[in-house]
């Protein structure tokens, strides 16, 4: 996180660290729209077998742009990169496979208490506190996600258990990637991840999908192939290379709250491309999330009004 001394980098810090944040949302909700193309790629293609080839292209199309860049990168440089990439694998990995056990809304509430989680890992890992204001924004959102996921009407199972991981190597993730700006570049973090999550959802698609499960199947045709595309560009090569890039202009618990976003965009995009309608709960759990992100982003100003 960039820090700053005098009135004038003060300034220019917000600055950057709005524009930042803004991004960072502008990626948050290219990852909702990435659902429902998910979800209609999933009827033709497997989930791992998606995974692998939605990482392939995006790498193909990374190398193609900056092969020049890419082949004078040492493997110093990026195996914090391949650290990432194995957390973000696991994240993939253990939430794929809850989803075999348990409910679309359990996975999803799950996932997203890796806002909780990531103070915690934050106070392990760089020895930093989150602030009030971002304590009281984490509350909003878990109570905004609980009645986004319809949870209460929904059984705890092993997938949840299963899907714990995930919110935990999401949460690590998130703090990691701020820790390692120290270390190495941005593009070398981003190439060690697609390179990572290439080599894993390989493996993953041939041994767990293939011979564990015999699950493995791929039907390219006009929707699975624009999903797959889409997916590829936007979530994937366009949403992690920004999402990498501009983090570090922000706190973890902060970046944590504007990708738990996500949700509220699925929901939308749901309604709009799937035609899946929203409750009237949805709807007040996705107000209450949106205020929280709004409570942590200005709780200091907010502060300031009722001292006046």
């Amino acid at each position: 996180m960039v820090k700053a001394n005098h009135p004038f980098d003060i300034l220019l810090y917000y600055k950057t660290r709005y524009k930042a944040e803004i991004i960072l949302l502008l990626v948050t909700l290219s990852w909702g729209l990435s659902f429902s193309l998910i979800k209609i790629a999933l009827i033709y293609i497997s989930p791992f077998a998606f995974v692998f080839y939605r990482f392939l292209i995006t790498t193909i199309i990374l190398f193609i742009f900056f092969r020049k860049r890419i082949l004078k990168i040492k493997f110093y440089d990026i195996k914090y990169g391949f650290i990432l990439g194995a957390f973000l694998f696991i994240a993939y990995l253990t939430q794929t496979i809850g989803l075999k056990y348990t409910s679309a809304g359990n996975s999803a509430f799950i996932t997203g208490t890796n806002i909780v989680l990531i103070p915690f890992v934050q106070i392990l890992i760089v020895k930093t506190k989150p602030k009030i204001g971002n304590v009281i924004g984490i509350i909003f959102v878990l109570i905004g996600l609980y009645f986004l996921t319809d949870l209460k009407n929904a059984k705890l199972n092993l997938g949840d258990f299963i899907t714990l991981f995930c919110a935990i190597s999401v949460a690590v993730y998130i703090v990691l990637l701020d820790k390692f700006y120290k270390k190495t570049g941005y593009f070398e973090l981003i190439i060690g991840q697609f390179i990572t999550m290439v080599i894993l959802s390989f493996l993953g698609t041939f041994f767990i999908e293939h011979l564990i499960y015999n699950e493995y199947h791929m039907v390219l045709n006009f929707e699975s192939t624009l999903s797959l595309i889409l997916t590829a560009l936007l979530a994937t090569l366009i949403g992690l290379y920004f999402s990498t890039k501009y983090q570090k202009f922000t706190t973890p618990v902060r970046a944590g709250l504007i990708y738990n976003m996500e949700p509220i965009f699925a929901v939308i995009f749901a309604y709009f491309i799937l035609h899946e309608l929203m409750s009237f709960y949805q709807l007040i759990g996705a107000a209450i999330m949106f205020s929280g992100l709004i409570i942590s982003e200005f709780f200091e100003e907010i502060k300031s009004c009722f001292k006046k």
